[in-house]
């Protein structure tokens, strides 16, 4: 006789996820065997100034919610240098997805010193990461608060909400991974067979400035069917983007002063 937690988790609750789903097959339709790229995901900014409520915007279609719930079906490392301490819309100097290898993907300097920053290049365009973030230059204590650094490290958790058909892209900055890696680090399952809840709740930096700040939660473990789905359909090629050379990619400025 199965047990009820065998029976909970033969239970189809996203229909993307349904084996032979019609979302599965619109994306391998919508791709025509192109790679997943950042630019085809809806990105979630982070609000500004300690706000708590999320806005998703779809193609102009915006929504408000307390809380992104949804199938955690990836987890990126992001590794960033931007040329100033205030990014805004500037590109990024140096961009790291595994946070052991950055590439060169802007030639505006902005306050970093070139020769410097000549002392941790490993090849053509690329850069030791690992030790740029632990240097006096760029490492801790290297920001103009002295408390932060000037290499930004951040995760982003790729969301497939209910119903939807692409996942969408959430940052995690500076601010909210004290939060966050522990939450992953412990999660009971595979991150594509956790459904998981994003808020947000008001904090302070070290220099007085509020931030918003996430704060995870774990909602259930989805069925054995879904969780292969989710692997097959949206972990392994999500694992191949994230994990391409950092060229074009999308990088939020928002979350780079939220220390």
């Amino acid at each position: 006789m199965a047990t009820v937690l065998e029976n909970a988790l033969s239970v189809i609750s996203y229909p993307s996820l349904a084996a032979n789903s019609r979302q599965a097959a619109i994306i391998s339709a919508n791709l025509e065997g192109e790679q997943m790229s950042e630019q085809d995901l809806i990105r979630v900014r982070t609000p500004l100034g300690g706000g708590t409520q999320w806005s998703i915007d779809a193609n102009g279609n915006v929504e408000t919610v307390d809380e992104i719930v949804g199938v955690l079906v990836a987890v990126a490392k992001r590794g960033t240098l931007w040329p100033q301490e205030d990014p805004s819309d500037s590109r990024p100097v140096i961009v790291s997805n595994d946070l052991r290898i950055g590439y060169r993907v802007g030639d505006d300097l902005g306050t970093i010193d070139s020769a410097v920053l000549e002392r941790y290049r490993v090849g053509d365009r690329q850069y030791d990461w690992v030790a740029l973030a632990l240097s006096n230059e760029f490492g801790f204590g290297s920001s103009r608060s002295g408390s932060g650094k000037r290499c930004k490290e951040s995760r982003i958790l790729a969301i497939l909400r209910y119903g939807e058909t692409w996942p969408i892209l959430v940052t995690v900055g500076p601010g909210s991974l004290r939060n966050v890696l522990p939450f992953l680090k412990r999660l009971p399952c595979f991150c594509y067979e956790a459904e998981v809840g994003l808020k947000l709740c008001k904090a302070k930096g070290k220099a007085g400035q509020p931030y918003s700040q996430i704060v995870p939660r774990f909602s259930k473990q989805i069925s054995e069917v879904e969780a292969e789905n989710a692997r097959r359909t949206y972990f392994e090629p999500l694992k191949a983007m994230f994990g391409a050379p950092p060229i074009g990619v999308v990088i939020d400025a928002d979350v780079a002063n939220d220390e």
